[in-house]
């Protein structure tokens, strides 16, 4: 359904992104996983046209769009049939959740504000928010908040989603919060790209995971072989790693 196809990436002399290649089917849910600073978040913010790729071509469903050239037309046709969740919820602060959920239906989309309104509450219940509907994000915590911001993605019936560590500034109880309903979204057939450092989601959910380090992509399997039977020396590694961290936190939280 969605094709990343060499793409490629600098920020001055820094090569971030070095002819990146990703295929997703529909429902696929696919995690990028790989230390900071490997070229996970620039990927994902070059193929939904947040950063302009220096080459490589997004093909969803069919319809071709160069990274580096598109218009500016192609792109707002391409975005509509995307959701973006960033890492920091990105709401407006003068807005109630549901007016956070209903803008992108009523300003870029012209619709009607009762049917915005009605697929906004649909979108909040389905997070689990919508007792939260007229509250303002300063009111809300920062899992909730960062449930509002799915509602706002979905509300928008995109063909996929992409989350940028969506959990990243959460603790653990509230990381919880959002990672439960992901996994339903997931459970739904919702296509979901990933950028996250959450093992046990990329474990347990994924249907593909993809491990990324000095902007090209070094491993990509099912969760199964990616996490039991990994081909590369440096996916062990990098897995040896996540694991021994996750166990200092957990250490860390129970003192």
């Amino acid at each position: 359904m969605l094709e990343l196809q060499h793409v490629r990436k600098a920020f001055g002399d820094v090569q971030v992104l070095r002819d990146i290649s990703l295929s997703v089917n529909r429902g696929d849910v696919v995690t990028l996983l790989g230390a900071s600073g490997s070229g996970k978040t620039t990927l994902l913010r070059c193929a939904g046209f947040l950063n302009r790729a220096d080459a490589g071509t997004v093909v969803l469903d069919g319809e071709s769009y160069d990274l580096q050239s598109a218009s500016r037309n192609d792109v707002l046709r391409y975005r509509r049939q995307i959701g973006f969740v960033f890492q920091n919820f990105n709401l407006f602060g003068n807005k109630t959740a549901l007016q956070n959920v209903t803008a992108g239906l009523i300003i870029p989309r012209k619709m009607d504000r009762s049917q915005a309104e009605k697929i906004g509450l649909q979108a909040l219940e389905k997070v689990g928010m919508l007792d939260r509907k007229d509250y303002y994000p300063s009111k809300l915590s920062g899992g909730q908040q960062q449930r509002v911001a799915i509602a706002r993605a979905i509300a928008l019936n995109p063909k996929v989603i992409f989350f940028d560590e969506p959990t990243s500034a959460l603790d653990p109880q509230l990381t919880g919060e959002v990672l439960n309903v992901m996994k339903q979204l997931a459970d739904e057939g919702t296509t979901m790209i990933v950028v996250t450092h959450e093992m046990a989601f990329a474990r347990q959910v994924a249907t593909k995971v993809v491990l990324m380090q000095d902007g090209v992509v070094i491993e990509e399997s099912d969760p199964k072989t990616f996490f039991e039977n990994p081909a590369d020396p440096r996916t062990a590694a990098f897995i040896r790693h996540a694991q021994w961290s996750a166990e200092e936190e957990s250490q860390e939280a129970r003192i």
